[in-house]
């Protein structure tokens, strides 16, 4: 266990660690502390890492850091948004393909910062950051499980869970010791080679596949867990609701479905002929909606129960993280 992780975890037992005063002025300040005493002070004055987060929040340094940047409100008179969520398979493939290519290129030439867009994952510093990169996947599984936990569930501890958009494996590795096997998939092979590489370090109950047509999905196995994070949403929403659509087929009954997604970005439209025709060779990272109607609609064709759905609004994009059950 690296000590990144270690020190996490010490602080959600209750005690907190140097290391988390550390990171909450690095990540809520944007600033190292003022030296090892202030360290100390702080673990000595807080009895949990919640308190220790609170405090700083209140602080007038973090106040006025933040002035004016404080999360959009939703206030239930947004307009309707004009979305194509459906097209002809031809048409399904050609945007499959187009997304494909872009991802591909990221696979080649920067993979771990195409994952998480934060200047320490670039190729020529990933080496030296790889252990802050590797935590921060565990502390997404950890959100996983404990959504399940919130919502009165857990995971069987056995069978299958497929993994869309498995990236470098970096969710891969701490999904795997959960399940008898897992399966990753994604549609750009230099990310999956290092998938392979990586996760086989760590798991042996780990897969991967390459996407390159959507009834790829169709011959998969019938999986008790489906997990999902910030990939779907670089998919136009037609690609989106179709993976959704053969994914929920393949749940078993009582199979849990966990997947974030943004449901509305104000003024976002989708076109599908107007998308191909302007969008051409373009290789960078887009940013798509599937209305949350449309989601619960897919889901209630496919006997998904919707358990939560977390509200995340980030700028101008209000995603949710939704956790469902097939019935």
């Amino acid at each position: 266990m690296n000590d990144t992780v270690r020190n996490a975890r010490d602080a959600d037992s209750g005690h907190v660690s140097e290391e988390a005063v550390r990171w909450a002025y690095r990540l809520l300040l944007g600033r190292e502390p003022e030296n090892e005493r202030t360290v100390r002070d702080q673990c000595a004055g807080h009895a949990s890492v919640e308190a220790l987060r609170a405090s700083f929040i209140a602080c007038d340094e973090f106040r006025a850091k933040a002035k004016g940047i404080g999360p959009r409100q939703s206030t239930g008179f947004e307009p309707p948004l004009p979305i194509e969520t459906t097209c002809d398979e031809e048409t399904m493939q050609q945007l499959l393909d187009h997304i494909a290519r872009g991802w591909s290129h990221y696979g080649d030439t920067d993979p771990h910062w195409s994952v998480l867009t934060d200047e320490r994952f670039r190729k020529d510093r990933v080496q030296e950051n790889f252990e802050t990169f590797d935590a921060l996947g565990e502390f997404n599984v950890r959100r996983f499980l404990a959504t399940l936990e919130r919502n009165g569930l857990r995971l069987p501890g056995d069978g299958v869970c497929l993994e869309l958009g498995c990236g470098v494996g970096r969710l891969t590795r701490w999904l795997a010791p959960h399940f008898d096997r897992v399966i990753g998939i994604d549609v750009s092979p230099g990310h999956l080679e290092l998938a392979r590489a990586h996760v086989g370090r760590h798991a042996k109950n780990a897969e991967f596949m390459q996407l390159r047509r959507l009834e790829d999905l169709d011959a998969l196995p019938r999986a008790t867990a489906f997990y999902s994070f910030i990939v779907l949403q670089h998919n136009p929403p037609p690609i989106m609701a179709s993976i959704l659509e053969r994914i929920f087929a393949k749940l078993e009954s009582g199979g849990i479905a966990y997947f974030q997604l943004p449901t509305y970005i104000p003024g976002y439209r989708f076109d599908v002929r107007h998308y191909l025709r302007h969008r051409g060779d373009k290789l960078d990272m887009e940013m798509h909606v599937l209305p949350q109607a449309a989601v619960f609609d897919i889901a209630a064709r496919h006997g998904m129960q919707p358990l939560e759905a977390l509200t995340e609004i980030t700028g101008s994009v209000v995603s949710q993280y939704f956790l469902m059950r097939k019935s």
